[in-house]
């Protein structure tokens, strides 16, 4: 599991049911995206995109440091969006978790 995004909990703390709700039903909807038969090309064509981009900082083609946070920020991206999914997915539980330990 990436660790790459923001964990959502501190954003959650308070938060009534509805929302909690409104969450899980969005990461539903996440979750079915990766059932789709094009989410396999969606993610090679992304993890394609990183590699490259990883290459290209590797072999010392950034020209600043500018360039290399610019690149370094989108290989992030690319994997956040890549591990969306299951990092919410477990984001959720842990919510859940803590909300039945109340």
């Amino acid at each position: 599991m990436s660790t790459e995004l923001q964990d959502l909990r501190p954003d959650l703390e308070g938060t009534d049911d509805q929302h909690l709700h409104e969450l899980i039903e969005r990461a539903s909807q996440i979750e079915a995206l990766t059932m789709h038969p094009g989410w396999p090309l969606f993610r090679d064509y992304v993890i394609g995109l990183s590699v490259s981009t990883q290459r290209y900082v590797l072999n010392g083609n950034c020209k600043n440091i500018d360039e290399y946070r610019e690149k370094t920020g989108y290989v992030k991206g690319l994997t956040a969006a890549i591990d969306a999914p299951e990092t919410l997915a477990h984001q959720i539980a842990a919510l859940q978790a803590e909300r039945s330990e109340r």
